[in-house]
């Protein structure tokens, strides 16, 4: 007998039980030709997703209206999909929430539930072609370069008492005056600059949907006006380069007409605004030369140097010991007031989240399960699974010699079911639960909450 025939005879008794054929959704594996079904299906809507990404657009197809002024970001129906040979992974499934100007939202959740794939979509950074932003959309507020018949930006320029234009001789690459032609100085009119020195263009205000923008046009965004601080800096930094090369990157990219020499002023001025000494000898350092908290320490100061109004802090101080961590989350809420900035905080730590948010998102397996402001997540928890989120957390009074562990796994994300996704692992299940996925529930005017325990809850919007 072929080593084929022997497999097939292991595939036949696995997939029987007492002389009954089980059906083909409760088998666990794949044939040859369904994974070739699902590669051809996958190959074909990823090519045109990349398609889509790619294309040459005219702004008008990208450029939407917040629903509500006081957002910076709205979050509608985010649908970001893993293109595999198993099957498509729904790392996030129907994601709605916004961050309001100002303010902390923190997402919270165990890991594998879409926080950092939901951070990722927001930059557009999925990594493709597998991972692709299929469907919604995420509205950004920005603050987009006012742009001249010319096409491009117009400056802002200094004038006088008597508002008379004032100018500046022009110098070569050695320092010297330029001259024209005839010999005389070479002038440009002087344009304003910001308390770092960097130069002032006219600006307007523009709401982009992200989920719609061609990622060339997310140039225009990505460093400048929306910036992330990643989970781990040694992996973030190039180690080849020098902390103020990378630094110095942003400026020069961001800030049209940008030298050299203001860009090193502004990266040895955001060292010194993230409270690192000597930032001249760190701006010359390597990224290796640096400890653990320093190297965070630059990574928010790169996000900083493009002047964001939004700021996404995916795990920022996971890698850290307690007396780091308790240091940057100082700076970072320090740095929120200074900026007028909003920042989307993205951890596993629920005292980071109670410390930091305003308003904290719940989620559980792509979708969000429950949000409203901390006060009302953490005093008046409403799902079952935020209630055990929060009994899982240590406490100094408890009686217990064990910590609360949530029982059961999360489904598996290429077959989810049609009904509750924590239904499995939830003690207040109840006969309406095996029915379709619950509706998210509006309990008071900020606090929401899908599960059938609160249906009868709903309240009018």
């Amino acid at each position: 007998m072929s080593l084929v025939d022997k497999f097939k005879n292991v595939v036949n008794k696995l997939t029987k039980k007492d002389g009954e054929e089980i059906p083909q959704e409760k088998k666990h594996y794949l044939t040859g030709k369904e994974v070739r079904e699902i590669a051809k299906a996958n190959s074909a809507e990823m090519k045109r997703l990349e398609k889509r990404k790619h294309r040459k657009a005219d702004e008008s197809e990208f450029v939407s209206e917040m629903k509500d002024k006081s957002n910076i970001l709205e979050i509608e129906n985010l649908h970001s999909y893993f293109y595999t040979d198993q099957g498509v992974v729904k790392a996030v499934n129907g994601v709605s929430f916004e961050v309001p100007q100002g303010k902390v939202v923190g997402v919270v959740g165990e890991s594998g539930c879409g926080k950092s794939v939901t951070s990722m979509s927001v930059m557009q950074l999925l990594q493709g072609p597998q991972g692709q932003i299929c469907s919604g959309n995420i509205r950004f507020k920005s603050f987009d370069f006012k742009l001249g018949e010319d096409g491009k930006p117009i400056p802002i320029y200094e004038n006088d008492e008597n508002g008379e234009p004032i100018f500046d001789e022009v110098k070569d690459k050695k320092g010297n005056p330029a001259l024209n032609k005839d010999g005389t100085p070479k002038l440009e009119r002087r344009q304003k600059r910001d308390e770092y020195g960097t130069r002032l263009y006219e600006m307007e205000e523009k709401v982009f949907d992200i989920a719609n923008m061609p990622i060339k046009e997310m140039y225009r965004l990505r460093g400048r006006q929306i910036a992330m601080i990643f989970q781990e800096p040694m992996t973030s930094l190039n180690p080849v380069f020098t902390i103020g090369n990378q630094l110095d990157e942003v400026t020069l990219l961001h800030v049209p007409g940008a030298t050299k020499e203001e860009a090193k002023k502004r990266s040895i001025e955001m060292l010194s605004l993230v409270g690192i000494a000597m930032p001249e000898r760190v701006y010359a350092s390597y990224p290796h030369e640096l400890s653990g908290g320093m190297r965070q320490r630059v990574m928010i100061a790169m996000a900083l140097e493009g002047n964001p109004r939004l700021i996404i802090a995916d795990e920022p101080t996971t890698a850290l010991d307690v007396t780091i961590q308790a240091q940057i989350l100082d700076l970072l809420r320090d740095l929120k007031e200074r900026i007028n900035g909003s920042i989307l905080l993205i951890t596993h730590d629920l005292g980071i989240i109670a410390e930091m948010a305003d308003y904290v998102v719940v989620m559980y397996a792509g979708r969000i399960i429950e949000k409203g402001t901390a006060s009302e997540i953490f005093h008046h928890p409403m799902h079952p699974y935020t209630i055990g989120l929060q009994k899982s957390k240590p406490t100094i009074d408890s009686t217990s010699d064990t910590l609360f562990n949530i029982p059961g796994n999360v489904p598996n994300p290429i077959n989810m079911p049609d009904y509750c996704y924590f239904r499995e692992r939830c003690s207040r299940c109840v006969e309406k639960c095996k029915g379709d996925y619950p509706e998210m529930v509006q309990v008071s005017p900020t606090h929401f909450v899908a599960c059938h325990l609160y249906a009868e809850e709903k309240i009018d919007e």
